[in-house]
């Protein structure tokens, strides 16, 4: 199910820039500052299994960073009416690193998933996430990050 960035909250603190190219909105992240929020509530059609995500990105349409890196870290905390939900849960935040394999400037990109675990979100109604750039491992794009939405997957009831 794709989602796309302009989705997202922009929190007070520390937004990422927001770039309009032609028809599209997409966020430019400062890498270890700047992030995104988001209520994501447990489809109702949600049956069981793992949620996972997957980060569609970009450069900033130059045409200089075939090879380069990013790395995005998805921070997260699950909750249901009368829960606590400050901090993080124990087992965020999940990251994943993923190369610009073009020549060309504004090439979507799509990361591999990162995974939220059943065992995370059982019996709760809501995870609630933060999406940050980080330093990559890998020799950074000489941009910021652009993220153009996610995407996400889970198995959900059929003909009910």
């Amino acid at each position: 199910v794709p989602t796309s960035a302009d989705n997202f909250g922009r929190p007070n603190a520390n937004p990422p820039d927001i770039v309009d190219i032609d028809n599209l909105t997409l966020y430019a992240f400062t890498l270890n500052t700047d992030l995104l929020t988001v209520k994501f509530p447990v489809p109702s059609d949600y049956v069981s299994g793992d949620i996972t995500f997957n980060v569609i990105w970009t450069n900033d349409g130059g045409v200089d960073d075939n090879g380069l890196f990013v790395k995005w870290q998805l921070g997260y905390q699950v909750g249901s009416p009368g829960d606590v939900i400050s901090g993080s849960h124990a087992n965020s935040p999940k990251t994943v690193e993923d190369a610009y394999g073009s020549d060309l400037g504004w090439v979507e990109t799509h990361t591999e998933a990162m995974t939220i675990a059943a065992a995370d979100f059982a019996g709760k109604q809501c995870i609630f996430a933060k999406l940050m750039a980080i330093t990559p491992v890998g020799a950074a794009l000489t941009c910021e990050p652009h993220l153009v939405g996610m995407c996400y997957t889970y198995t959900a009831y059929v003909n009910q």
